[in-house]
């Protein structure tokens, strides 16, 4: 069998693959994997970058989000989370009030989502500045507080909405469609909460006793009008002991009650 062509100083020649009219027409086996590589290399780069505008390949469609939160892994799993959705596309992060006023100046998103608590500017503050800078742009509220007080300074500084930490992503998913479409977005426990103060704020004198309580506040005093300990009543509803004591204070406050057998009689009286 005839050998490798050999060049004059005895080393082999490259082989090429004559086309049809006796042109180079195809590279050798090594130079195509390496094409191979480098547009493969190509494509890794094209796909990475980070998420802000103009950071690598075409930008998604959909609602623009911009994640303030100081804890990475957290913004690492919502931005997961919203660009599953065909509709969602996240164009950058912050980890702080300052950034996120920085970013938003720069990326102008058409909503935020944003940690209530955050290192040196505080995110009710940060909200209220974007509204004020950018009055179109939306801002829902992520919060592991659920007293009614940081909802009312959230509202108060024009958040769209407010969402507690520890709802499932569906949920601020939909909030997040929702704010984005200009409707206003709360966890289930928030909106309870938001319409027990409306209700206590323009009950009529001659309003009944229970009417400030929430749906929630009332089965726990019924309960308790029944004898049932607070662990009972833990049972009873699928929440936890603390979680009693808490709807309880707030039945002591809103009945103007110190005692549980004073929020009892009250509670049978209006019977």
């Amino acid at each position: 069998m005839a050998g490798r062509p050999r060049g004059r100083d005895g080393s082999e020649e490259a082989s090429v693959r004559h086309g049809p009219g006796g042109d180079a027409g195809a590279v050798t086996g090594a130079e195509k994997g390496g094409e191979l590589r480098s547009e493969e290399g190509m494509k890794d780069v094209e796909g990475g970058g980070a998420r802000e505008a103009g950071a690598g390949g075409k930008e998604k469609a959909g609602v623009r989000i911009l994640l303030a939160d100081d804890h990475a892994i957290l913004r690492e799993g919502l931005a997961s989370l919203m660009e599953k959705q065909q509709d969602m596309a996240v164009v950058g992060e912050a980890a702080c009030g300052e950034e996120c006023l920085e970013k938003a100046d720069l990326l102008r998103p058409d909503l935020v989502v944003m940690d209530i608590k955050l290192p040196g500017m505080s995110g009710i503050e940060a909200c209220r500045l974007l509204k004020a800078r950018f009055p179109e742009l939306k801002v829902v509220m992520l919060s592991m507080y659920e007293d009614f007080e940081y909802v009312h300074r959230a509202l108060q500084a024009g958040a769209d909405g407010y969402i507690l930490k520890r709802a499932a992503g569906s949920e601020l998913v939909n909030a997040v469609r929702r704010a984005a479409r200009g409707e206003k977005a709360f966890s289930p426990q928030v909106l309870e909460m938001i319409v027990a103060s409306l209700r206590e704020e323009g009950r009529a004198p001659g309003a009944g006793p229970l009417d400030s309580l929430t749906s929630r506040e009332y089965d726990v005093l019924a309960l308790m009008s029944e004898g049932m300990s607070n662990k009972d009543i833990a049972a009873k509803l699928f929440i936890s002991p603390k979680t009693v004591e808490k709807i309880i204070s707030g039945i002591y406050r809103k009945l103007g009650v110190s005692s549980r057998t004073a929020a009892v009689k009250v509670f049978l009286s209006a019977q």
